[in-house]
């Protein structure tokens, strides 16, 4: 007892022992000590990089700025508008506002939005004083243009709106409500706050150009979780093999370069407009010992020319190497994203893939082999949904072959507009050779609802190779830009013609685009050359089609008997075969040579379908020029907008049945298709087939609810088709024989037997007043009596002729 409580004591007065530290999770102890996997870097110290320059200014130094490159000028020919943003050296807004070659109306408008319109200005919210404040004004644009009489032309940067006409400003609602309700070519007077004067400027508004790109959708377009970014962002992939971690989209300690404001300065493009930016990474870097590195991002952009169409932007990158000793690294660079979700909710495109339906924004790249590839919208948020912890689509990785690692292009692809990433021709393989590609879906995917998930934002990056870069020297890569519609011609002459996908047959689907557009060339009108070209088509087939309705006027003169052959072999298959086949050749029918008509005219029929689907010229062509209702043949005619009072659920955009708008086309044509159904069908000759019918003509309607948002021009092709139904029904009627039922069978002892096989007119006369069922019972003692007689058979038969 005494030696244990000693033992205590001295335990008692000993200093405690000091605890081991906690071992950290495997790969944790190298992230805490590699810099560049920390979220903030701390300020620099000589004694960390005593080799490096003081900069004059660092990245949380400079300015916000918005600059725009292009104009809306008639006169400067220019076909896009980009508005770039110092926060990331990335694009904001980008407008076509290309021109018509015969007018100064604009060539793609905002359909959806298609009011008055200022120009993009970059509003924020002002409160002292109360109004809207410009950060922006694009050239050519009204705001631009606009005039006063006690001041220079034009709006500009830091004035404040504070009124419009009549209507005061407090939000940037306040002023699209205004908007709304003007049309192109109306003045207004803007009244604005500039210093400490007050001023009031007269503008004509003009047609709002579509932005094929932008991170503000408008009100009607806003899908609950997207989220918008910046497109064209570009960052580190890796810094002397430290590369950014799984999930991430930079490595940590450059995050702030996409979130800061880069420096911008001036760059001179001869016949165009350009900028620069910069942003220095010591900050980011300042404890690693290579942390004199510098991102660079020139931009360049021509009007319209001999020998350029005006749709490609040019994208140069460099990382600039300031140390004294080189570095290796490799570049992210992120794609377009926030492509214009105009139509996406009654888009009919489709994918190459038989088994996956394509979305609104899909992800659309040619690798160096030729072969096209579409990752959809769905896909991408499928595969989001199924790895929350790894929410990006790898589209290929290092392990793959060369080729597959090349890219010819990449980019967001929807039915009627591009936004594709190109190699420069000056820098031919900055897309050869890359590391690994991706997409995502940006924002809160999880939250979208499933029928809008088609409009889910996406956005894609690839990587470079790590390269080393010499001291004093730097790494550059150089791209073009394609910001552009999906039209044959234009797409063709920037190798992007894969991305027009005409379905199963696209060797009928080109020469009937080819043939639409010479009818266009003749009556100047998209509706009736639409309606030329499917009269066109069908008076080519009209012979199938004639044969077609032969075989089936053949078939119904023989359902009587037909009829009878299957009551007498309800269950003997076999023998109710051998009967069909005894009748068909008794009269020569085939019937399968009625259906091989209908073969042939399909892919003619799915051609003309995908033809007219994807055809870009359909857009905003109207079917009666100046009328507003059916204004634009790729769209639903949208006779009556009733989505302020119908249910969700039937006129939600996306999430309704039938759309926000109440369209005439689709209901003529499902009246169409039942007028066709009772006039082609034939007369229902027993309960059965009377209930087939009858479903089929619920079916229609159902079809009818389906396809109630198909463009108004696939409706007129719809219509014309169907009352050319009709009238070929009715020549074909008037050249054949009335119809009736078979000639009389030889045991009639009205008229004798036919010899031979029956020519149409024999098979289809009227008729006979003999009773068939003779003919019938002997043709069931026949198929009767067994094909090969057995030996006992054949043995009784010797003995009776002995006998």
């Amino acid at each position: 007892m005494l030696s244990t409580c000693l033992f205590f004591m001295w335990m008692s007065l000993q200093e405690p022992a000091r605890q081991k530290p906690a071992q950290p999770a495997a790969g944790q102890d190298s992230q805490e000590a590699n810099p560049l996997l920390k979220e903030e870097s701390q300020p620099p110290t000589s004694q960390a990089n005593p080799e490096i320059s003081p900069t004059p200014a660092t990245a949380d130094s400079f300015p916000e700025r918005l600059i725009t490159l292009g104009s809306m000028d008639p006169a400067k020919k220019y076909n896009l508008l980009i508005t770039l943003t110092s926060q990331g050296a990335g694009i904001q807004r980008a407008e076509l506002v290309g021109r018509f070659d015969t007018s100064d109306k604009l060539r793609f408008v905002a359909l959806e939005h298609n009011h008055g319109y200022l120009g993009y200005l970059g509003l924020s919210e002002s409160i002292e004083p109360k109004g809207l404040k410009i950060r922006v004004v694009p050239d050519g644009s009204p705001a631009a243009v606009a005039t006063c009489a006690d001041a220079d032309v034009g709006l500009q940067v830091n004035d404040v709106i504070t009124q419009v006409d009549d209507s005061p400003l407090s939000s940037i609602d306040d002023l699209n409500n205004w908007l709304s309700m003007k049309k192109p070519g109306q003045s207004a007077t803007i009244q604005i706050q500039r210093a400490e004067r007050s001023l009031s400027y007269q503008c004509a508004l003009s047609q709002t150009p579509l932005d094929i790109l932008r991170t503000e959708p408008f009100a009607s377009e806003v899908v609950p979780g997207n989220q918008e970014l910046t497109s064209l962002r570009t960052t580190l992939e890796s810094i002397n093999a430290t590369k950014i971690p799984i999930g991430k989209s930079s490595l940590p300690a450059l995050a702030q370069a996409f979130q800061q404001n880069w420096q911008v300065g001036s760059l001179e493009v001869p016949g165009g407009s350009g900028v620069e930016f910069r942003m220095p990474l010591q900050q980011m870097l300042n404890s690693t010992e290579f942390a004199n590195l510098e991102l660079v991002k020139r931009y360049r952009l021509l009007p319209k020319g001999s020998d350029n169409d005006g749709y490609l932007l040019d994208l140069e990158t460099l990382v600039v190497n300031n140390n004294q000793q080189p570095v290796s690294v490799a570049v992210r660079q992120e794609g377009l994203t926030g492509l214009s979700l105009e139509g996406w909710w009654y888009s009919v495109k489709i994918s190459q893939s038989f088994f996956s339906s394509a979305g609104h924004r899909d992800v659309a790249f040619g690798d160096g082999s030729g072969v096209h590839h579409l990752k959809s919208t769905r896909d991408i948020h499928s595969a989001a949904s199924k790895t929350p912890e790894q929410p990006h689509t790898i589209l290929f990785s290092e392990g793959e072959p060369l080729e597959r690692r090349s890219l010819n292009y990449i980019g967001v692809d929807s039915q009627y507009f591009n936004a594709s990433l190109l190699p420069h021709p000056a820098s031919p393989d900055s897309l050869k050779d890359l590391a690994r590609a991706g997409a995502w879906a940006v924002g809160d995917w999880q939250t979208i609802n499933k029928s809008q998930i088609q409009a889910t934002n996406v956005a894609f990056w690839f990587e470079s190779r790590e390269q080393s870069i010499a001291a004093g020297q730097s790494l550059a890569n150089r791209y073009s830009i394609f910001l552009g519609p999906k039209d044959a011609n234009v797409l063709a002459n920037h190798g992007l013609d894969l991305t027009i996908e005409y379905g199963w047959f696209p060797w009928v689907a080109k020469p009937l685009g080819w043939l639409l557009h010479f009818f266009h060339a003749i009556v100047r009108n998209y509706g009736i050359a639409i309606i030329m070209l499917t009269v066109c088509v069908r008076l080519l087939l009209f012979p199938l089609g004639r044969r077609a309705a032969i075989a089936g006027q053949r078939m119904q003169a023989l359902q009587p008997e037909m009829k009878k052959i299957i009551e007498m072999y309800p269950d003997n298959m076999e023998k109710r075969a051998k009967a069909m086949q005894e009748l068909y050749r008794k009269y020569d029918f085939k019937p399968l040579a009625g259906c091989l008509p209908l073969f042939i005219q399909l892919p003619i029929f799915i051609g003309l379908y995908r033809c007219l689907s994807v055809d870009i010229s359909l857009r905003q062509e109207g079917l009666i020029p100046g009328l507003a209702w059916c204004s634009n043949l790729a769209g639903p005619d949208q006779f009556y907008d009733w989505s302020g009072w119908m249910w969700e659920y039937l006129a939600g955009r996306g999430t309704g049945w039938l759309g926000p708008y109440f369209n005439i086309l689709p209901m003529v044509t499902v009246a169409l298709f039942l007028v066709q159904q009772k006039m082609l069908m034939p007369k229902a000759t027993d309960p059965q087939t009377q209930m087939t019918q009858t479903m089929m003509k619920y079916m229609t309607v159902f079809m009818g609810v389906i396809f109630f948002k198909v463009p108004a021009g696939l409706c007129i092709y719809f219509i014309t088709s169907s009352i050319w139904s009709l009238i070929e029904r009715q020549l074909v009627k008037r050249s054949l024989p009335p119809p009736g039922t078979l000639a009389a069978s030889s045991n009639s002892p009205t008229e004798p037997a036919p010899t031979g096989k029956l020519k149409i007119a024999d098979r289809l006369k009227p008729e006979a007043t003999a009773d068939q069922s003779s003919k019938l019972d002997r043709w069931r003692q026949m198929l009767d009596k067994p094909a090969v007689r057995s030996g006992t058979q054949r043995g009784s038969a010797r003995r009776k002729k002995k006998k």
